[in-house]
């Protein structure tokens, strides 16, 4: 994930490993423009677990019955 570009949202409220709080970011690269993911605020350099998971909003169900 080198040359990611992020702004950071509100805290997304997800508890690290590491004690920590996780925080809700944007991710601006080209390949994933606007999709959200909840990642640790520590890096592993400061003691954290590099905790990183997609936050997708769940789909509305007009949307599945299309799908």
């Amino acid at each position: 994930m080198s040359n990611l570009s992020i702004s950071t949202s509100s805290d997304a409220n997800v508890l690290c490993r590491c004690g920590v709080n996780s925080e809700l970011k944007t991710s601006w690269t080209r390949l994933n423009t606007g999709r959200r993911f909840i990642c640790c605020k520590n890096t592993k350099r400061r003691g954290g677990y590099d905790y990183f998971r997609w936050y997708d909003d769940e789909i509305p169900p007009q949307e599945k019955k299309i799908i």
